[in-house]
């Protein structure tokens, strides 16, 4: 799950007793706890639905009480902040990158080695630390999703 996508679900949930064939109300129904990392919500909606079912006589239908329940999760603010710093960060610093290499090569500027080498290194260690975030997108996830080039 990327850091912006929304995951849903909706069912539709009705009880109904074996032996009578009768509907027995329910009052409300829980949600589990949410996943690290993530925000959940769920509405629910009392709903009449139309049950048949097959009796002595032959097929019978009746109205039934249910609910619907739509339960969203999504990656909690501070997950999606940290991954949009990251990878902010990430670019801004391969810019600075690229813009010390092309003084370098192009216009000759006399610089220490150290400050080819800083850049380089944060770029290259910052997707070290995101895996070690806990719950973290698997690496290279917006790659495709962001171009520079028209193709």
């Amino acid at each position: 799950m990327a850091p912006f996508d929304v995951c849903s679900s909706s069912t539709v949930v009705l009880v109904i007793e074996r032996a009578t064939n009768r509907p027995i109300p329910i009052v409300t129904i829980m949600t589990g706890r949410a996943p690290e990392n993530f925000d959940m919500s769920s509405v629910e909606v009392d709903t009449m639905r139309n049950y048949t079912y097959d009796s002595d006589t032959g097929p019978t239908t009746i109205s039934v009480a249910s609910r619907i329940v739509h339960m969203e999760a999504r990656r909690s603010r501070f997950t999606r902040a940290l991954t949009m710093c990251l990878f902010l960060v990430n670019w801004a610093l391969t810019t600075c990158s690229i813009y010390i290499t092309v003084l370098v090569v192009f216009r000759r500027v006399n610089t220490n080695d150290g400050i080819l080498f800083l850049p380089v290194t944060i770029v290259l260690t910052i997707p070290a630390l995101r895996i070690l975030y806990p719950s973290s997108p698997p690496l290279g996830i917006f790659i495709g999703k962001s171009r520079i080039l028209k193709s």
